[in-house]
């Protein structure tokens, strides 16, 4: 599954953004990281996307008390969504 986040940010997307990027090992285990693509939306949101999701093991990252704990700081909050493929035709 693919998805997509909207990150609501408490700093700035710069000091969110310094973190994003070292988590990268945390998120190879849940997604196919070489395709994961990132942005400023505005100052206060960034986007997301991730490719090939294994949903259960992003559920347990998320919710995983030391995750919480680095992004506090950071995120007001993540807002995630399902991306269907549109059929061709």
């Amino acid at each position: 599954m693919d998805i997509h986040i909207i990150v609501k940010l408490k700093s700035s997307y710069e000091d969110w953004h310094k973190l994003f990027l070292e988590d990268t090992d945390n998120r190879a285990k849940i997604c196919n990281e070489n395709r994961t693509l990132v942005g400023k939306a505005n100052d206060k949101t960034a986007v997301i996307t991730l490719f090939d999701v294994d949903e259960a093991a992003m559920k347990g990252m998320m919710e995983d008390p030391d995750f919480q704990k680095m992004v506090e700081p950071y995120v007001e909050e993540h807002i995630p969504f399902a991306l269907t493929p549109m059929s061709a035709g």
